[in-house]
């Protein structure tokens, strides 16, 4: 052990709770008639956690783990268990040099709940599942490496890369492989003020759908601290996205005839040049934390809708009431416009509430709410659905806020 290392830091919880989905999605083919067949069910769920991190003088190791097994009394086709894991790395290679890794995996089912936010969503994990419109089988996996190079008190490099892969239990869902290369320069302004400039390259290629898609993006980003309770992040650019892939096409009549056929399936390449923009303003206060966070970019989509313009909006608020009552809420939407298939948009909203109330020191109660709304155009595919789970929940140790 290295004599200049700190105490081990960790935290555990288990969870037992009654669950209830109103509306579960399984994988189906799209019909133009009728609606989604959806089913609900009162259902028993119990979850884990564990977190560990040991810091060294030069080092910094983080372990996070998550799961949740499910079982339902009369939807027994979504029984299953949801995997977590993280695992952050820092090192101190040099004085002025610094590598961080960092792996992420994982699987869910559903497409609704707390756990469909793990990890907390940022626009520069294209690995990990979002915006899902079935509750189906996904496995995932995101590995990052990056490493900075301070050259002075205010000026710093940096570089790194991704690569990540999902899988998709449904064989009507597109699976995703990727990988993205990035590089960028920040310069301090201030002690409150830094500006920035990256580029990142991105490759996307599909299992069981034929297409891919290569993204370039120049970007300035500025950041400040606007007083000592608001912090401001931005970041603008623009992205050129090389779209290979296929569509329909509507057959003259006389063809259509001929062939007894009114659409053709066809290839496609596509150059399109779309405006990322990301911003985040975070609000302090003694007991509780606000923030609001604006994205506007590409994905690779949700298995369903491929690469796509996206367009994404969240809040998130928490408050500490003593030591007894803690209280959790987000809210967000999304849209997806996809680029080249012959699909409407795909808009998404969600929000949750979760509160908690500590019977003792290693003990609460746990009780959430999670809604969420989503269609196509045409209301192809649409679907609302809720969640409600209470249960009762034991923690130990010392980073059991960071992983509840």
């Amino acid at each position: 052990m290295d004599s200049a290392g700190k105490p081990l830091k960790f935290g555990m919880f288990a969870k037992f709770s009654n669950v209830y989905d109103s509306a579960l999605v399984p994988v189906i083919a799209p019909s133009f008639e009728t609606p989604l067949a959806t089913q609900g069910g009162f259902g028993v769920e119990a979850s884990f956690g564990a977190a560990i991190s040991r810091q060294w003088r030069r080092a910094k190791l983080t372990i996070e783990y998550r799961s949740a097994y499910r079982r339902y009394a009369n939807a027994s086709a979504f029984n299953g268990l949801d995997q977590f894991f993280q695992l952050a790395y820092s090192r101190v290679l040099q004085r002025h040099l610094v590598l961080d890794i960092k792996n992420t995996l994982g699987t869910t089912t559903l497409a609704n709940g707390s756990f469909t936010y793990l990890p907390l969503s940022t626009v520069d994990l294209l690995g990990l599942p979002a915006n899902q419109l079935f509750d189906n089988r996904t496995n995932y996996l995101q590995s990052r490496a990056d490493l900075t190079w301070q050259k002075s008190e205010r000026l710093s490099f940096a570089f790194g890369g991704d690569g990540f892969v999902i899988r998709r239990q449904s064989l009507l869902l597109a699976g995703l492989n990727g990988y993205s290369a990035r590089a960028s320069v920040a310069y301090r302004l201030t002690a409150r003020q830094t500006i920035s400039a990256s580029y990142n390259n991105t490759y996307f290629d599909y299992q069981r759908a034929f297409g891919n898609s290569r993204l370039q993006i120049p970007a300035l980003g500025y950041s400040a601290a606007i007083t000592r309770h608001w912090d401001l992040s931005t970041q603008a650019g623009v992205a050129r996205v090389f779209t290979l892939g296929l569509t329909q096409v509507a057959l003259d009549p006389a063809t259509a005839a001929l062939i007894g056929q009114s659409f053709a399936t066809v290839t496609f390449s596509r150059v399109s040049y779309l405006p990322v923009t990301e911003a985040r303003l975070v609000r302090r206060f003694n007991t509780s934390s606000l923030a609001f966070d604006y994205a506007m970019g590409v994905t690779p989509g949700n298995g369903y809708y491929l690469t796509s313009r996206q367009t994404s909006a969240t809040i998130g608020y928490s408050y500490t009431a003593g030591r007894k009552w803690e209280l959790r809420g987000n809210a967000a939407f999304n849209e997806l416009s996809a680029l080249g298939q012959a699909l409407g948009k795909y808009n998404n909203l969600q929000a949750g509430g979760e509160v908690f109330y500590n019977l003792t020191r290693a003990a609460h109660l746990d009780v959430r709410y999670d809604y969420r709304h989503y269609t196509t155009e045409n209301a192809i595919l649409q679907n609302d659905s809720n969640r409600v789970s209470l249960g009762l929940a034991f923690s130990l140790g010392d980073l059991f806020e960071s992983v509840r």
